[in-house]
């Protein structure tokens, strides 16, 4: 009998879960069914059910994981349409019901699915939101996952809420960017919750260790009071709108007629004004604290 070098029995083995690995893709390609999705000219990847994959290979699952995860990059380099990109959606989740501690695959897919189309009109972000919620879920420890998903929630589905709170999580990791609370804070400010954007701000200006950051939220205070009553503003004016079928003249006017208490303080010590847009603005802090979804997440 001719001795087995340990080597030699390493390779072997290596070889005999490659020839694993390969039967598995094949018995469960030919087992498989298309995913379920709406009609049209494209044809949508023939992938293998999870049931199937874990029947015929499970001791290898990770092995095919990591097989369907570099067919999730080929379909990427190859999509062009957004039914291509949508494509990305079905291998990126056979690979995470295989291995859902992969953690890569939740950004990349949720960063790579959403395509415009000739029109300009936005596809897939629904799915995108999906994967990077779940990854958020699973890792909430990684910044760049909170960051993802709160850009989605933002700017594709107008949960500005949601994407503080998101934000505000993101913003306590150690290894978080500096700007993230101010971004959460505007994101409150949009959503219109001024009482916790303001406990945010307020809580990072008396921790802040630098004069320059403790500047920065201390002024974000004043903003979150000053936008809290220029909503408030604004909403009158809309109202004299529709009631007297013009905007008022003066903040003033809106006092006479009963739809505001009093004319609001300026936090910056100001005026409140009106606009030409029927909106109304601090003569002293001339930016309103609003989200620039056409810019992105800005802070």
């Amino acid at each position: 009998m001719i001795p087995v070098s340990g080597q030699s029995r390493r390779v072997g083995q290596v070889a005999v879960a490659w020839l694993v690995l390969a039967g598995s893709v094949l018995v469960t390609s030919l087992l498989a069914r298309p995913p379920q999705r709406g009609g049209g000219a494209h044809e949508p990847p023939l992938l293998p059910r999870k049931e199937v994959v874990l029947s015929v290979g499970a001791a290898y699952r990770h092995l095919v994981a990591d097989y369907f995860w570099i067919q999730t990059l080929q379909a990427t380099a190859k999509a062009w349409t957004p039914e291509q990109f949508r494509d990305i959606y079905d291998y990126a989740k056979l690979v995470i019901e295989l291995d859902p501690d992969f953690r890569p695959v939740y950004g990349f897919a949720g960063g790579a699915l959403p395509a415009q189309d000739k029109q300009g009109v936005w596809h897939n972000t629904r799915e995108s939101t999906e994967f990077l919620e779940a990854g958020f879920r699973r890792f909430p420890d990684n910044v760049l996952l909170g960051i993802l998903y709160a850009y989605n929630l933002s700017t594709f589905h107008k949960e500005f809420r949601k994407a503080a709170d998101v934000l505000s999580q993101t913003a306590r990791l150690p290894d978080a960017p500096s700007f993230l609370p101010a971004l959460a804070t505007r994101l409150y400010a949009q959503a219109g919750d001024f009482d916790l954007g303001l406990e945010l701000a307020t809580q990072v200006a008396e921790s802040a260790e630098d004069p320059e950051s403790k500047a920065v939220f201390e002024r974000r205070v004043l903003q979150l009071k000053l936008e809290r009553e220029l909503k408030k503003v604004d909403a009158a004016i809309a109202e004299h709108v529709r009631l007297v079928g013009r905007p008022p003249r003066r903040v003033q006017e809106l006092v006479d007629r009963g739809l505001l208490p009093r004319v609001p303080e300026d936090p910056f010590g100001g005026e409140i004004l009106m606009g030409s847009d029927q909106r109304s603005y601090s003569s002293k802090e001339r930016e309103r604290l609003e989200l620039r979804i056409d810019e992105g997440l800005q802070p």
